[in-house]
């Protein structure tokens, strides 16, 4: 009897697998085009831009092969250890944990079939299970600003929104090849334009999306929009906020909220050199591009001094408040080339990597 039951259970192990084998093989043939199931840059970005075009939405990627291809050697990194962790060497998936694939095995009965690598299978005809390294899955969501500030841009260079649009794609797409969940919205008096929490393929096109429907308009309320933000988003993670930070009433507060509920933070600030640099001189009228306010005044060498000092008394006050509460900060023109801003410069904060 105890032989014949171990008969019965190898060639019902052996039918198990036979099954997922012909299942797999079926599968295989109404997939799409290797080129496109590929997850290579060329792949990823040819892919992107032609499921844009068949939603009739602007072909926008942001980046070229090349460009994704440096971006996944960069790696965002969870510093807030109560939600995020290494876990180690895994054959089997949890929900909430992302899966870094790290080695082989053979196939032992009662291995989940969802792990054996068929690719393998029909190529050396050898049933190999793959081994992940499981860490914690890592929420990241991008919030970034639209408010009427940010449509600023000097002469030669982008517009601080096109700016921010493409830090906030490249964020997102190295914590999507790095197996985390994307998310956001963007914000400018309110919150709006929220996307979904999601991984994937799909995931990138749904960035991409939301990124090309952004547009400027209204004023800033960061306070109001963060609180939307924790109630829509109440799982902590990692959260990028690219703004640039015109809004002295509600700023401190809102970083406040976002740390206190265990949000990590990276904030990029996004200015604009003619903002920083008035080349005015005389009898000038300033207006608020947000409110609208108008103010006349004569510009000379004492009022730029007075600028300046002000000006970098309020950078000052961010990065003192940054670095109080173990926020992540950086400051960057538009003037200074995206691709170095991204490839450099974000490695000096400890959450990228």
């Amino acid at each position: 009897m105890s032989f014949e039951f171990r008969v019965s259970s190898f060639e019902s192990e052996r039918r198990r697998i036979a099954g997922a084998v012909s299942k797999f093989l079926r599968r295989a043939g109404s997939r799409l085009p290797r080129r496109a199931r590929d997850d290579t840059p060329r792949a990823v970005a040819h892919w992107a831009g032609s499921q844009l075009e068949t939603q009739n939405a602007k072909p926008e990627t942001f980046f070229d092969s090349d460009f994704l291809r440096k971006l996944e050697r960069l790696r965002l990194v969870a510093k807030r250890l109560d939600w995020a962790g290494a876990k180690g060497e895994h054959a089997v998936s949890r929900k909430g944990f992302s899966l870094e694939f790290s080695d082989y095995r053979n196939y032992q009965r009662g291995d989940d079939l969802r792990y054996v690598d068929w690719n393998v299978y029909r190529r050396l005809d050898r049933l190999l299970v793959k081994l992940f390294t499981a860490e914690e899955e890592m929420n990241i969501y991008l919030l970034v600003d639209t408010s009427r500030s940010m449509a600023v841009g000097a002469e030669g260079a982008p517009a601080k929104l096109d700016y921010a649009k493409k830090v906030a794609a490249a964020l997102g797409y190295i914590g999507l090849k790095n197996l985390d969940r994307v998310g956001g919205a963007a914000f400018a008096s309110s919150l709006h334009h929220p996307f979904r929490l999601g991984r994937g393929r799909k995931q990138i096109l749904s960035m991409f999306s939301f990124l090309n429907k952004l547009s400027c308009g209204g004023e800033t309320n960061l306070r109001a929009a963060i609180h939307s933000f924790t109630t829509l988003f109440p799982q902590p993670g990692f959260v990028v906020i690219v703004s640039d930070l015109f809004d002295p009433a509600g700023w401190r507060r809102a970083l406040e909220e976002l740390t206190a509920k265990r949000y990590q933070l990276l904030v990029i600030h996004v200015v604009d050199d003619q903002e920083l640099q008035p080349k005015a001189w005389g009898d000038v009228a300033l207006t608020d591009v947000e409110g609208g306010r108008e103010r006349k005044f004569f510009l000379d060498d004492e009022m730029l001094r007075r600028f300046e000092m002000e000006l970098a008394s309020y950078f000052k006050e961010i990065e003192t408040v940054c670095a109080s509460r173990r926020i992540d900060y950086l400051r960057t023109s538009t003037q200074v080339p995206f691709d170095e801003f991204v490839l450099r410069t974000l490695r000096q904060v400890s959450s990228v990597a």
